[in-house]
């Protein structure tokens, strides 16, 4: 079963993130130390799912992570190193058979490999990662992750370590992340071979095509413009990737623009 894991958001420097983001009352932690990738992060948890924020800190080591192809660093980096969103991960307990099913699918099937990541008090996560693509597309798959904990057990660890607690702003639930494409055809054929399920119709006031795809935690929606009009306008002024991620459940709406990511809060 796929679900929503994270959402990476690339920031100048996580810790200043942290505060700005406490300000707006997300309860927000220190992650920890990537050193194979030369990258650090700060982390806000809504129950297993959680947005990431991440930064550079070892510019070698980074720059030999963006020369692997389809990772998160390399997606960075073809972006300009521009801050903003970047990626999601979808949670799988069934890795290995994924990238069997990827590769018999004609994808490039990288993974998937293991990793780790030591937190402030010397305590070490690990994880796997796989990560897909194809060479002619211009808007990345999202990547895979599967941890080495149980679910039951990391929900129970967190919140004994305050990893995940309540947040001031209300009771926050990571609902909708929303993206802009150029196309539809990788997340349909990602729908195809999760067996997800997933609703497409054409929204007259925006003049373009809506893609939902269904997770069991969250929604996956795409935006496609068949025209001139909003999508349209947007996609020219902020490129292709995910726009907005959408929260319910706080105590008043608000939006919230962080380094070019847009938090919508309901």
């Amino acid at each position: 079963m796929y679900e929503l894991d994270h959402i990476v958001h690339f920031v100048r420097k996580p810790e200043k993130t942290m505060e700005e983001m406490k300000t707006h009352g997300f309860h927000v932690v220190q992650g920890g130390q990537h050193e194979m990738w030369g990258t650090y992060n700060t982390l806000s948890y809504f129950d297993l799912t959680y947005i990431e924020w991440i930064g550079i800190n070892d510019e070698a080591q980074f720059t030999i992570a963006a020369s692997q192809p389809y990772t998160l660093h390399e997606t960075y980096a073809k972006k300009g190193r521009e801050n903003g969103f970047a990626r999601i991960a979808i949670r799988t307990t069934t890795i290995e058979q994924d990238a069997q099913m990827f590769r018999h699918a004609g994808l490039e099937v990288h993974g998937p490999e293991h990793f780790s990541r030591t937190r402030p008090d010397g305590s070490v996560v690990r994880w796997q990662l796989l990560h897909i693509g194809q060479p002619e597309q211009r808007l990345d798959f999202p990547f895979f992750i599967q941890w080495e904990a149980e679910e039951e057990a990391r929900h129970a660890e967190y919140k004994a370590l305050n990893i995940i607690a309540p947040h001031p702003k209300g009771d926050l639930k990571l609902t909708e992340v929303i993206y802009f494409v150029n196309r539809l055809d990788y997340m349909k054929q990602l729908q195809k071979l999760g067996k997800l399920q997933a609703e497409e119709h054409f929204d007259d006031k925006l003049n373009a095509m809506k893609y939902t795809l269904y997770l069991p935690n969250a929604k996956i929606i795409c935006y496609c413009a068949q025209g001139e009009g909003e999508i349209w306008d947007a996609i020219l002024a902020e490129g292709l990737g995910i726009h907005a991620v959408v929260f319910e459940g706080a105590s008043q709406p608000e939006t919230i623009v962080c380094e070019n990511a847009t938090y919508i809060l309901k």
